[in-house]
């Protein structure tokens, strides 16, 4: 505290013991109502960049599920290009089973897909 009262290089100090009582009084006040004013800008602006943080996960969520989407709908191609050929060598043998494998693979990527696109859609709803 001695510290305080010797270095005051502002010269707040020795401004405020020159105020009466009642100037005193105003100036803390006036002091208080500034720092009150601060705290609300800055929950605010806390609130504020809440609010942002929660737009940016979503952006980045919607960004994840469409590079998804797309190397998904990239390897259905793939596999409806397969399908298609094997389905020119059916006759063959051992394709059958092949194509039996691929058309299930092929399955089970548009049901992921489609749930993905619904989780998505209810994602955007809320």
């Amino acid at each position: 505290m001695e510290e305080r009262r010797i270095s005051d290089p502002s010269g707040h100090r020795r401004r405020l013991l020159k105020l009466g009582k009642e100037a005193l009084a105003d100036e803390v006040i006036r002091t208080w109502d500034t720092l009150a004013s601060s705290e609300a800008e800055l929950s605010d602006l806390r609130m504020a960049m809440g609010k942002l943080e929660v737009e940016i996960a979503k952006m980045r969520g919607k960004r994840g599920i469409s590079s998804t989407k797309i190397e998904m709908a990239n390897k259905i191609e793939e596999l409806e290009n397969e399908i298609s050929i094997l389905t020119l060598k059916e006759s063959q043998e051992g394709v059958n089973e092949e194509l039996q494998r691929l058309r299930k693979r092929e399955e089970s990527l548009l049901t992921a897909l489609l749930d993905m696109e619904r989780e998505f859609s209810a994602s955007r709803s809320v």
